[in-house]
């Protein structure tokens, strides 16, 4: 899946705003093991870098 991540990230305003996801991990609950909705970490190749670095799915903008 591409993402263009967050705006307000230093990596978006040099230039490096998209990439491919490598990897989705879920959050758990600060209270008990229970899964919170919504709150997934993406790990993010970028693509003018190629560094790969963890975003918060729901600040990412999924692209085709």
């Amino acid at each position: 899946m591409r993402v263009q991540i967050p705006a307000y990230t230093d990596r978006w305003m040099r230039g490096d705003r998209y990439g491919e996801v490598v990897k989705i991990r879920r959050l758990k609950s600060a209270i008990g093991d229970k899964w919170v909705e919504g709150r997934e970490v993406v790990h993010v190749k970028l693509d003018k870098s190629g560094k790969t670095l963890p975003f918060m799915l729901s600040d990412c903008t999924e692209v085709s």
